[in-house]
């Protein structure tokens, strides 16, 4: 028969072994402690001695202890521990639940012992899964949760426990052999720590236990003799029950049946009167398979059906298909094969309802996981939608500060803009004005030298007028008044010819009057214009022995006349220069029209100059020529090479 783990582990590291005066011992305490943490914790203990012998009372104790507890977090979370050892044995729902919610409450505390009371939780809850014949989940808890914190603690005990638990499942399976490596592990730690607790003991009765279906039996009367050395303080101690069950097995494999049967009725009688209906089903079962060893099967099926018949305390498949399966071989020993045949239809019928509802909670579990793996999907998207949402919303803040840091900035960026802009504009008005300023400067500087040379050019006229008036018609007029000063003084025979001489240097003088005149403002260029003037002009130069050649194409005479003019004086200034300056044999002057342009070309064979070196054109006579172009708006080019004579060209719109 599987055995399941009939005792929870007790809530201290080490469970002391209790005597008759316990409960006494601990109420006189009580009386005694006058703090509440001292009061708190011997409640504890008196709920735990007395969970499974009388659960009103032992609900008394922890109620009693948390009310003490209400300002004392760290015992509120024990108050749900104790509370869950008080359900253990009748509400498996309601325990693992209260199991549950110490461990959670007791994760906030990072000491020892709240460590220690989280390993007992969790080892707790998973032996309420072994009592619902859910073996394979215990062992997780225990090697998930229990132990791994029983070792964060530090308390080898605690992990002895854990593996004589861990013993005990494997010897349910059948796997003696591995189960007897846990006990002797168990057994090794609780012997080094030198004390005698019910943990031991519970340790050693179990190992025997194992060492018996192992069919080694040596090493188990050793074991069951310290394990009853420990418990002789307390003759109605309930790990004693467990104890008498494995010394009548042991007994009963050595044959010795009459020892055997009494161990078994001693058990039988003590659980009875502890109240404890598994222990009693357990050790009538053992008493059943000596009974059967000793082939005294009428007894062993009666006592047998008697057991089939009662109400299981754990429902467990494997005990009542066990049960159904010797009823079926003790009634075919009996020859009553109608009977075993029935027993054997039951036991059938049982194992594929076991099978079945293996099935259903194979798949139950499957849903299960699954229904869970959804659950964490769901609330994996629900925390990527927060997630999301949340870094939206950050990405959204994000993006508002980098707009309005942008803003700021492309708002910055445009006023500095507007200023640059306006100081530009501002900058580019002044520099505009200061350009203004400068053309008109040189406009008038260009006004001033244009005058200067005008001014140059008439003092020039003046000096050359002043000279011919001196020289020429000065010098006749002088002599015509000594010739008429002598001839008063002279015979008149000799008058008359005097006057004759005066006259003729009076026509002289009216002569050279006239080209006085003309060379200021030629008549005849004020009635014929530029053209005729300028031919007048070359022909009496001509006249002197100059070798001039005048030549006018296409001119209209649509000139204006102040134009005209000017050009005449320019033409008049180039010849002189020509003259004057280049000693040319040779002077062609051209007159030419192309349509709205007037072009004046004075050509000499001169000795020309090199127009490239400085002050080659800044001349007196080139500058009032320059000069004269310019107030027309005329263009003027000179080309000229040394000992090649000279080209000046004056275009001038009409």
């Amino acid at each position: 028969m599987a055995f399941i783990l009939t005792h929870f582990q007790p809530a201290f590291a080490q469970s002391p072994v209790g005597g008759v005066s316990y409960a006494d011992s601990l109420r006189a305490s009580l009386k005694s402690n006058a703090s509440d943490t001292a009061r708190i914790e011997t409640l504890f203990l008196l709920s735990d001695h007395y969970s499974d012998k009388d659960t009103s009372l032992a609900f008394k104790y922890v109620d009693q202890a948390a009310t003490y507890a209400k300002r004392h977090p760290y015992y509120q979370a024990l108050t749900h521990f104790y509370r869950a050892g008080v359900f253990f044995e009748f509400d498996y729902a309601k325990s693992q639940a209260q199991y549950l919610q110490a461990e959670r409450l007791l994760r906030n505390f990072k000491t020892k012992e709240a460590l220690i009371y989280r390993s007992r939780s969790w080892a707790n809850y998973g032996a309420l899964y072994q009592r619902q014949d859910n073996e394979k989940k215990y062992v997780e808890v225990l090697i998930n949760q229990s132990i791994p914190l029983a070792v964060q603690a530090g308390d080898s005990i605690r992990v002895a426990r854990n593996y004589q638990n861990l013993g005990i499942i494997f010897s349910n399976q059948l796997d003696y052999t591995k189960a007897e490596k846990y006990f002797r592990q168990a057994i090794s730690i609780l012997e080094a720590s030198g004390s005698r607790s019910l943990e031991l003991v519970d340790a050693y009765v179990f190992g025997a236990k194992n060492y018996i279906y192992l069919k080694d039996y040596p090493p188990v009367k050793p074991m069951l003799d310290s394990a009853l050395a420990i418990l002789s303080v307390d003759p109605e101690s309930a790990y004693l029950t467990d104890l008498y069950m494995v010394e009548g097995m042991y007994y009963s494999r050595l044959k010795q049946f009459t020892s055997a049967l009494k161990s078994f009725n001693k058990g039988i009688a003590l659980a009875a009167k502890l109240k404890r209906p598994y222990d009693v089903h357990s050790i009538t079962l053992q008493k059943y398979f000596t009974y059967k060893a000793m082939g005294d099967y009428k007894k062993a099926f009666q006592l047998l059906k008697d057991l089939a018949a009662q109400e299981e305390v754990y429902p467990h498949h494997k005990n009542r298909m066990l049960y159904y399966y010797e009823l079926a071989q003790t009634s075919e020993k009996l020859g009553d094969m109608r009977s075993a045949y029935n027993w054997l239809h039951k036991y059938s019928v049982l194992a594929d309802s076991a099978n079945e509802e293996r099935v259903k909670a194979d798949i139950t579990e499957v849903e299960t996981k699954y229904q869970s793996a959804e659950k964490e999907k769901q609330i994996y998207q629900l925390q990527a939608k927060n997630e999301k949402a949340v870094l939206t919303i950050k990405n959204n803040k994000l993006v508002n500060w980098l707009l309005a840091v942008v803003c700021l900035f492309l708002a910055a960026v445009t006023i500095l803009v507007l200023l640059f802009y306006r100081n530009n504009k501002r900058l580019w008005q002044q520099q505009q004005q200061l350009h203004e300023l400068e053309v008109q400067k040189i406009k008038q500087d260009h006004r001033i030298s244009m005058l200067s040379a005008m001014l140059e050019g008439q003092e020039q006229e003046r000096t050359r007028l002043a000279r011919d008036l001196h020289d020429g018609l000065g010098g006749l007029l002088s002599s015509i008044k000594i010739e008429l000063s002598q001839v008063s003084r002279q015979p008149f025979p000799q008058v008359n010819e005097g006057i004759t001489r005066t006259l003729s240097h009076l026509d002289d003088a009216v002569n050279e009057l006239r080209r006085i005149a003309r060379s200021l403002m030629p008549e005849i260029l004020m009635k014929y214009g530029l053209a005729e003037a300028t031919k007048e002009f070359c022909k009496n130069l001509k006249e002197t022995g100059v070798n001039m050649v005048c030549q006018v194409f296409n001119y209209k005479g649509t000139l204006p006349q102040e134009k005209q003019v000017v050009l005449y004086r320019i033409i008049q200034e180039l010849v002189n220069n020509a003259l004057k300056h280049a000693s040319a044999s040779q002077i062609l002057v051209i007159i030419q029209q192309s349509g709205e342009n007037l072009f004046v070309t004075v050509e000499d064979d001169g000795k020309g100059f090199d127009t490239t070196k400085p002050n080659t054109k800044n001349g007196a006579g080139l500058t009032n020529v320059k000069a004269r172009a310019d107030f027309l708006n005329a263009s003027f080019d000179i080309q000229s090479t040394p000992g090649s004579g000279t080209t000046v060209t004056v275009e001038c719109s009409i």
